[in-house]
C-alpha cells in the first residue's frame, strides 16, 4: 500500500479522466437545467458592454462571457461553459507543477485530487470570478516555479502576464505577489537582486493599469466595493463568523482532504523540504489571512480558494510520502460522492420521497426566473417597450436576461434609483434618471402619486409573477426627474 499504481502514461490517463469529469459535469448540468444566478445574469449583462471595469469586479469575467456568447450563444450552459473548461485546465496545470516539484505519481494524484475537490465540483457549475482566478493563479505558479528554477526572462514574463490577467479577474490575485515574495525571501534571496522578478511584477501592474484608470474615472467604485464587503468598519471580533468559515473549509476542500492539508502544514519536517515549503507558502498565508478576516468581521467560504492550489499539492504529496494511500483514496471517493449528490439531487430527492421545495432543493433560488422573463417579454410586446427598470438589482438582471431570451431581442436594463445611492453597476452606469428611453416597464411597488410626478405618462399593467411573489408593473414615459 506504499505506492499508487500509475497508468502506463499518467498524463494521457489524466487527460482522459479530466475530459470524462468535464463531460459528466456538463451532462449533469444539462439535466438539472438550472437558471442563471443573480450574479451570473449580471455578468452576462456586463458582457454586452465590454469595459475595463465594473462596479463590483474587474473586467475579465465579462470579457470571458462575451467570448463564450460569441462562440456558442446566450444559453445558460454556454455562459457557464468557460468554468467547466477552466477547471479542467487548472487541474492540468497542477499536474505540471506536481511533476516539476515532485514526480509523476504526485503530479497525477494532485491533479485528480484538485479536479474532485468540492470547490471544483461546485464552481464548475457556475460562471464566477473564482474559475478565472484559480486558472491564472495556477498558471502564474507554474511560471514562477520555472522562473526560480531557470531564471529565464521568458518564464518571468509569463509569470507577470498570468498575474496581470489574474488581477483583471479578481483582486485576490494580489496575494500571489506576497506569496511569491515570501518564497524568494526565504529560499531564493539572490533572485531579489535580479531585475527579472521586479520586471515581472511591473508587467502584472501594467495589465491592471487600465482597470485602475477606469476606477479613477468612476470614483474607485470597485475598490470601494471590495473594501465595503469586508465590513472592516463594523463590529470587530466575531467568533461565530470564524467558526462558520473554518467549518466551511471542510466543505470547500473536502471532509478528508482539508484535515490532510492541516496535518501537512503542521508537520515540522514539511518545512525542511523546499518543495513542500513552497506549497505551504502559497497556501497557508492565504488561508490565515481570511481566517483572520473572518474573526475580525466576516469572510465568505470561497474567498480563500487560491490557497487550495498549493494546499492540494501539499496534502497529496504529504499523504503519499507517508504511505497514506487509503486516506487519499477515501478523500477522492468522498468528494466524488458529495459532487454526485449535489449534481443529481433533483433526481435523488423525489426517489427518496422528498419532493423538491425551498427547504429540500439547494438550487431553489435558480428556478422561476425564466417563466417570469417570458411573462415580462409578453408585456413588453404588448406595451411596445424593450426596457425594464427596477430598484432591485437581482430582479433587474434576471428579468432582463430572461426577457431577452424570450424576445430574441435586446432588452435595456435600468436602475430606478430615486435616493441616488450607488450600490451596483446599474446605479453607476444605467440610472433611469440619467438615461434616454422612449418607454420602460418599471417593476415594483411604488406610490402612484410619486410616479406621476416623476414621469409624463404612467400606466399600470397586470402584476408580474416573480419567484419572490407578484410585483406591480408600470409603463412609464417621459422622465421628469426624481422627486425628493
Amino acid at each position: 500500500m506504499r505506492h499508487l499504481r500509475l497508468p502506463a502514461d499518467p498524463m494521457i490517463a489524466l487527460a482522459v479522466t479530466l475530459v470524462a469529469l468535464t463531460l459528466w459535469r456538463f451532462l449533469a448540468a444539462w439535466d438539472a437545467a438550472l437558471e442563471l444566478s443573480v450574479d451570473e445574469a449580471q455578468y452576462f449583462l456586463w458582457s454586452l458592454n465590454p469595459a475595463w471595469g465594473y462596479y463590483s469586479k474587474p473586467p475579465m469575467i465579462a470579457w470571458t462571457i462575451a467570448t463564450a456568447r460569441t462562440l456558442c450563444g446566450e444559453s445558460e450552459l454556454c455562459i457557464r461553459a468557460p468554468a467547466l473548461v477552466l477547471f479542467a485546465l487548472t487541474s492540468g496545470l497542477i499536474a505540471l507543477i506536481g511533476k516539476q516539484l515532485f514526480n509523476e505519481r504526485i503530479a497525477f494524484s494532485s491533479a485528480l485530487a484538485f479536479a474532485t475537490l468540492f470547490l471544483t465540483s461546485f464552481y464548475s457549475w457556475a460562471m464566477t470570478t473564482d474559475s478565472l482566478l484559480l486558472f491564472f493563479w495556477t498558471a502564474a505558479l507554474y511560471g514562477f516555479l520555472r522562473a526560480i528554477t531557470r531564471n529565464a526572462w521568458r518564464d518571468w514574463m509569463v509569470t507577470g502576464v498570468a498575474v496581470g490577467l489574474g488581477l483583471l479577474s479578481k483582486y485576490t490575485m494580489s496575494l500571489f505577489l506576497l506569496c511569491a515574495f515570501a518564497v524568494l525571501l526565504i529560499d531564493h534571496r539572490r533572485l531579489l537582486s535580479s531585475p527579472r522578478p521586479w520586471c515581472a511584477a511591473l508587467v502584472a501592474l501594467l495589465f491592471l493599469a487600465p482597470n485602475l484608470a477606469w476606477n479613477a474615472q468612476h470614483g474607485f467604485a470597485t475598490l470601494r466595493h471590495t473594501a465595503e464587503i469586508s465590513q472592516l468598519d463594523r463590529q470587530l471580533f466575531r467568533p461565530a463568523s470564524l467558526l462558520a468559515f473554518l467549518l466551511a473549509q471542510f466543505g470547500v476542500m473536502g471532509p478528508l482532504m482539508f484535515p490532510a492539508f492541516l496535518g501537512a502544514a503542521s508537520d515540522k519536517t514539511v518545512w525542511r523540504d523546499a518543495r513542500l515549503r513552497l506549497c505551504v507558502l502559497f497556501s497557508l498565508p492565504v488561508l490565515v489571512l481570511f481566517v483572520t478576516l473572518a474573526f475580525l468581521t466576516r469572510a465568505h467560504a470561497n474567498w480563500a480558494a487560491p490557497a487550495y492550489v498549493g494546499a492540494t499539492l501539499l496534502a497529496v504529496a504529504w499523504l503519499l510520502q507517508h504511505a497514506r494511500k487509503r486516506w487519499y483514496v477515501a478523500a477522492i471517493a468522498l468528494n466524488l460522492l458529495l459532487a454526485g449528490g449535489l449534481y443529481h439531487w433533483h433526481r435523488l430527492a423525489p426517489a427518496l420521497g422528498m419532493p423538491l421545495s425551498a427547504e429540500t432543493d439547494p438550487f431553489h433560488k435558480l428556478r422561476g426566473w425564466k417563466e417570469a422573463g417570458r411573462h415580462l417579454a409578453a408585456q413588453m410586446q404588448t406595451a411596445g417597450c424593450h426596457a425594464v427598470a427596477t430598484a432591485d438589482r437581482g430582479s433587474l438582471v434576471a428579468l432582463a436576461y430572461y426577457a431577452r431570451r424570450a424576445l430574441g431581442a435586446p432588452v435595456a436594463a435600468y436602475a430606478y434609483n430615486p435616493d441616488g445611492r450607488v450600490q451596483n453597476h446599474f446605479e453607476l452606469t444605467a440610472d433611469l434618471g440619467k438615461s434616454v428611453f422612449s418607454c420602460a416597464l418599471l417593476i415594483g411597488s411604488h406610490d402612484p402619486m410619486r410616479l406621476t410626478g416623476e414621469f409624463a405618462k404612467v400606466e399600470p399593467l397586470p402584476p408580474l409573477p416573480l419567484p419572490t411573489g407578484a410585483a406591480p408593473v408600470w409603463r412609464v414615459e417621459g422622465f421628469l426627474g426624481y422627486r425628493p
